[in-house]
């Protein structure tokens, strides 16, 4: 598929082309004519009117080309503009849905309730959700743009909150159904976020 500078590069060499092509007409009708009232066969003051045209058509086309392409490199620039946020919104979105689910996960299996062991299922499900969580604490908040902050944040929060809670053993079940009630509230606001990315992304599509 071929990218938007290639497309640009090729509008801009059809309309030289174009340009040549009626440059060599308008000197070709020029020299005809001239040539025609040089035998008599048009009125003296015909060549005049043409080279007049000539000229007329020149400062047009001098004016049109300038203008044509800057507003094809404005088209551009936001065309890239546009493929920027989609894909920082794609970004996010595939954060939020990788984070959410891991975060379900745990929570369902921190449900349980299992007798007190060495090596406790619920403990290591909590470990191994930290990490997952933990290339995302160190996330800048700026990375995916300035308009991906706040759906930044909420991905760094949960994840700083798997890691901190993990760092220290669980005994009681009490405290894993707390925690597990904390992931599912984690698990509620990453929803709502992907459904806002979803539809963010949806409208950028539609635009």
């Amino acid at each position: 598929m071929r990218n938007q500078k290639d497309w640009f590069i090729e509008k801009a060499v059809v309309l030289l082309l174009v340009l040549l092509a009626m440059g060599s007409v308008l000197w070709l009708l020029v020299g005809s004519v001239a040539y025609w009232v040089k035998h008599g066969w048009l009125p003296a003051d015909t060549s005049g009117w043409v080279q007049a045209l000539g000229a007329l058509l020149a400062v047009a086309v001098a004016i049109a080309v300038p203008a044509w392409q800057k507003r094809h490199e404005i088209a551009l620039m936001e065309r890239q503009e546009r493929r920027r946020r989609i894909d920082g919104v794609n970004a996010v979105l595939s954060l939020t849905q990788h984070l959410m689910g891991h975060f379900e996960t745990a929570a369902n299996k921190l449900d349980k309730n299992l007798p007190s062991l060495i090596h406790d299922p619920r403990f290591e499900a909590m470990k191994a959700l930290a990490r997952v969580s933990r290339s995302c604490v160190d996330l800048d908040l700026v990375v995916f743009g300035h308009e991906m902050v706040s759906f930044v944040l909420p991905i760094k929060s949960a994840a700083i909150y798997a890691v901190q809670v993990a760092e220290k053993p669980i005994s009681f079940t009490l405290e894993y159904e707390a925690v597990a009630a904390e992931y599912r509230k984690r698990v509620k606001v990453l929803r709502a976020q992907e459904e806002l990315l979803i539809g963010y992304f949806e409208s950028l599509e539609r635009y």
